[in-house]
Parts: C-alpha cells; sequence; structure tokens
C-alpha cells in the first residue's frame, strides 16, 4: 500500500518550524554579536539583552515543537549518498538540536547567576523565573558555555547550509527543495523536463 511509502517532501508543519527556527537564530547569533561589540549606551545595550533574552525562550520553545514535529511526521526516503555523508548530515542535524538547547539553556543559566540581578521579561508581558541563585564561579563558567555553544551553531549553522547547497548545485537532488514551501522550483521544472 502506498500509505506505507515515505512522503516525497517535509510535511508543511516541520518546514514552516524550520524556516521560523532557522531564521530566529541567525537573528539571535547577529544580535548577540552586536549587542556586545556594539558599543551601544547602556539603555540601548539593556534593550537588546532583553529582546535577545525573549527571542532565545522563544526558540528554545521552537526548538521543543521542532522535536515534536519530527517525531510525529515521517521524514522523506533519504538522498541517495554515500555512508560518510549519511553519518556527517546525521551529526550536523543531531548537533544542531543539542547545541541550540546548549546556548539557550547556558544562556538561562547566565542570566540567572548573574551577580546582577536583574529579571528577564518576555517581551515586557510577564518575568520568566530562574533557575539558579546568584554565583559568581557559575556564571563564569554558563557565560562561556553560552559563549563557546553559540559559536558551535554558527559554524554548525554554516555547514548545513553548505551541505544543502551542495546537494542542490552539484549532486542536483532534491534534499533542498522538499524542505522549502510548497510551489514550483526552477529545480523541479528542469526535472521535469528531463524526463
Amino acid at each position: 500500500m502506498t500509505g506505507s511509502l515515505p512522503p516525497a517532501r517535509w510535511n508543511g508543519l516541520v518546514i514552516a518550524l524550520h524556516w521560523l527556527a532557522g531564521a530566529l537564530i541567525l537573528f539571535l547569533l547577529a544580535q548577540g554579536w552586536i549587542m556586545i561589540h556594539g558599543g551601544f549606551g547602556a539603555a540601548t545595550t539593556f534593550d537588546l539583552y532583553q529582546l535577545h533574552k525573549s527571542f532565545g525562550f522563544v526558540v528554545l520553545a521552537l526548538t521543543a515543537a521542532r522535536l515534536l514535529a519530527r517525531a510525529a511526521f515521517t521524514a522523506p526516503a533519504a538522498a541517495p549518498k554515500s555512508a560518510w555523508e549519511q553519518r556527517l548530515a546525521a551529526f550536523v542535524q543531531a548537533s544542531l538540536y543539542a547545541l541550540t538547547l546548549a546556548a539557550i539553556l547556558a544562556g538561562w543559566l547566565v542570566v540567572s547567576t548573574s551577580p546582577l540581578p536583574i529579571p528577564t521579561r518576555f517581551f515586557d508581558l510577564f518575568v520568566i523565573p530562574n533557575i539558579a541563585a546568584p554565583d559568581g564561579a557559575l556564571f563564569a563558567s554558563a557565560t562561556l558555555a553560552h559563549a563557546l555553544s553559540a559559536y558551535a551553531v554558527a559554524g554548525l549553522v554554516a555547514l548545513h547550509i553548505a551541505g544543502a547547497l551542495k546537494h542542490h548545485v552539484v549532486d542536483r537532488d532534491d534534499v533542498l527543495t522538499r524542505m522549502l514551501p510548497r510551489r514550483s522550483s526552477p529545480f523541479s521544472l528542469r526535472e521535469k523536463g528531463r524526463g
């Protein structure tokens, strides 16, 4: 029966969550760099930190939703590729989930253990509770973990994008297009013209 065959493309919810989370992760990486190295005044820096924390919790919720959606919906069949490519792709995808969660949880620990008890107001709507008491040593460790995991996420995002482009441009398969919103793409039209 066709019901047992894998779908031709990702489920629409998985696609929407992927692109929304991806855009917000890129935004957080850029904003984190700017708020630290931008040389803004105290008031602007404070606002940037509060916005960064709020969007961090949005990405935490989106990551949880993405994991649930990936578990709920069947993935398309894997593209034919070598064993090392399959292992690398699985490693990058799993690491992106794990390090995104690690970066956010480390950030939450940073604001919780900070010597300056500044509450985290989620888009100025309500206060997010702390997960630990102020602690200088733990604050320093969490700050380092947050920075390292953010840099690791940036590197993995670059590798993920490079892999998707390699599939599209070099391998000329549908790995990228089946994660795009449902529309006819130049790639799919070229492929149909060859048949």
